[in-house]
C-alpha cells in the first residue's frame, strides 16, 4: 500500500515507519522536520518526504497528492495542551481529502477520552479521564474534537478506524487486546511498537473500519 503517514517522528510513528517498510509498503513522510527521521527511512527507495507544519494549506495538498490510498495518523494533544490545535488541523486535513487525494482508508490515534456507545466507563477509566480532563489543559477536549471529525468520514465515503490507546509505554512488541471500555478485557497499558503491529495488521484485516477499539496488552490491569 501507499501510506500517508503524519506523527512519524513520535515515539509511535518511530516504531510503526521500519515495520510498514519492511512489510513492502511505500510510505509519504509529512514532518515539520524531516531531519528526524534516521538517515536510513530519509534515504529509503519506498519513501517520499514533504516537509511541513500542521497549519500548512499547500503542504498538506502536496502530500495528499503524493498518491497514497492509506491515511495513518500518530498525531495527537500534548499532555498538557493549549487551544484546539490539533482538532484544526484535522478538520483542515479532511476538508482537502476528497479534492486532493485518492485516500478511501484513515486510521487515526485517539484516547480513551473519546466514548462511543459501545463503552461502559468503569471506575478505572472514570479516574484516568478525570485525571486528564482536571490536569491536561485543553487535551481532553482536543481528543474529542480531533475524534469526532474523524468519525464523521463515513459521510464522504471514506473508512475510518480510530485506535484509542490508553498508557504508552517501551518495551518489546506483545499481543494486543482490541476492545471497548468496560468489557473485562480493556488494559491500562499498551507498548508502543505493539500499537505499530496492530496498526499494519488492522491495514491488511480490516476487522474495525468505522470503529473505535481500545488497544492494550492482555494482562496489565
Amino acid at each position: 500500500m501507499h501510506i500517508l503517514v503524519f506523527g512519524g517522528t513520535g515515539n509511535c510513528g518511530q516504531a510503526f515507519i521500519p515495520d510498514a517498510l519492511h512489510a513492502g509498503h511505500h510510505l509519504t513522510l509529512y514532518a515539520r522536520s524531516p531531519s528526524k527521521f534516521p538517515r536510513d527511512v530519509r534515504d529509503h527507495a519506498n519513501v517520499s518526504m514533504v516537509q511541513g507544519e500542521f497549519t500548512d494549506v499547500e503542504a498538506l495538498k502536496e502530500a495528499l497528492s503524493k498518491g497514497a490510498e492509506v491515511l495513518v495518523s500518530f498525531a495527537g494533544p500534548e499532555l498538557p495542551s493549549k487551544g484546539m490545535f490539533m482538532t484544526e488541523f484535522y478538520e483542515r486535513l479532511y476538508q482537502l481529502v476528497p479534492d486532493y487525494s485518492s485516500i478511501r482508508r484513515c486510521i487515526v490515534l485517539s484516547t480513551a477520552s473519546f466514548k462511543v456507545p459501545e463503552d461502559t466507563v468503569t471506575w478505572k477509566w472514570w479516574i484516568v479521564i478525570s485525571m486528564i480532563s482536571l490536569l491536561g489543559g485543553t487535551c481532553y477536549q482536543e481528543i474529542n474534537g480531533l475524534s469526532r471529525a474523524t468519525s464523521s468520514l463515513g459521510g464522504n465515503d471514506i473508512q475510518w478506524t480510530l485506535f484509542r490507546v490508553p498508557n504508552l509505554t517501551g518495551g518489546e512488541a506483545k499481543p494486543v487486546q482490541a476492545s471497548y471500555l468496560g468489557d473485562g478485557t480493556d488494559g491500562l497499558f499498551v507498548t508502543r511498537k505493539s500499537v505499530a503491529i496492530w496498526v499494519l495488521q488492522e491495514l491488511e484485516e480490516k476487522k474495525w473500519v468505522d470503529k473505535a477499539p481500545c488497544l492494550s496488552n492482555p494482562g496489565w490491569i
